[in-house]
């Protein structure tokens, strides 16, 4: 489960499918070993509210809520409230503002950024045109996922 020194944390993009339990988990689980592993992926804070706001407005029904409660307790929740991330956030955000980046305009994955950052962690994302520019050996490892295939993409 390690990758440039820290674990992995998953954008909510690489989350939803599981709890969907789409055929695309397998491929990403044996690429990463997420379910094998000792070590429990992390999640950011974030991505509790837009996994929220997602199951009100697609209306989930009992069994699905029940599986995100199951699989949130096999993950560990980034705290946004750390000083190194808030830190790293306006540090990101500047950065993205300044060089007109795409993530300027995603707060949430602006907060997943600093997260992973400060984590140590690498992010496994399907959002090329977020975290691609950030993935520059300075700022944040990140590996980007194909949605269809949950193949990693140059």
């Amino acid at each position: 489960l390690m990758a440039g020194g820290g674990y992995y944390l998953l954008d909510t993009n690489v989350l939803l499918p599981w709890l969907r339990g789409a055929k695309v988990c397998e491929t990403i689980d044996g690429q990463f070993h997420l379910t094998e592993s000792g070590f429990r992926p992390l999640i950011c804070e974030v991505t509790l509210g837009e996994n929220e706001a997602f199951a009100m407005s697609s209306k989930w029904g009992e069994p699905r809520k029940a599986k995100h409660a199951e699989i949130q307790t096999k993950l560990v929740v980034v705290d946004l409230t750390d000083d190194r991330i808030i830190r790293a956030y306006a540090e990101l955000s500047t950065l993205a503002k300044e060089q007109s980046l795409a993530i300027f305009h995603d707060k949430n994955d602006l907060w997943i950024a600093p997260a992973t950052r400060v984590s140590g962690a690498t992010v496994l994302t399907t959002d090329a045109k977020a975290f691609k520019p950030l993935r520059d050996g300075k700022h944040l490892d990140a590996v980007v996922l194909d949605p269809h295939t949950g193949w990693q993409v140059p």
